[in-house]
């Protein structure tokens, strides 16, 4: 199979980021998990391991700091996909959230990277996407100001 010359294909697949639940339920776990979750550095090592139980209803993947410490359970909705790819994939801490924290993963044998930051309050865009105007929907309506009583 030929590629053309002017296709250009990237030379690393992007990491994917994780939601990882656990560090806010309600149990006697949740307060060491947070503080396992703040002692984590952005692209610290982290492993992902099987569970037999289930957490809310589906068959969890737990997720270990480099030291040892379990810091939460990979999402629900992506418990499965998880679990499918676990030999594969290898995964790094990238930040903390208010549900407990975020992690990279990438399932193509490669390191995954951490995101290039952005300036404080700038959304991530593509270079020279100029975002277009919203359509105002509702500039025709007329409101009937009279009151009724």
């Amino acid at each position: 199979m030929r590629i053309a010359a002017d296709h250009v294909r990237p030379a690393v697949i992007p990491s994917i980021g994780l939601a990882i639940v656990g560090a806010d339920f309600r149990t006697d776990c949740a307060p060491r998990r947070q503080a396992e979750i703040n002692r984590c550095i952005a692209g610290e090592r982290v492993t992902l391991r099987p569970l037999k139980r289930l957490v809310e209803g589906v068959p969890a993947v737990s997720v270990y700091s480099q030291r040892g410490r379990q810091i939460g359970y990979v999402s629900p909705t992506h418990a499965d996909w998880a679990r499918n790819l676990l030999p594969d994939i290898k995964a790094i801490f990238h930040k903390a959230d208010s549900f407990g924290a975020i992690i990279r993963v990438a399932t193509d044998g490669n390191a995954p990277t951490l995101p290039q930051p952005t300036r404080r309050g700038e959304m991530m865009r593509r270079p020279h996407e100029v975002p277009h105007e919203p359509v105002d929907e509702f500039c025709g309506i007329k409101f009937d100001r009279r009151r009724r009583a």
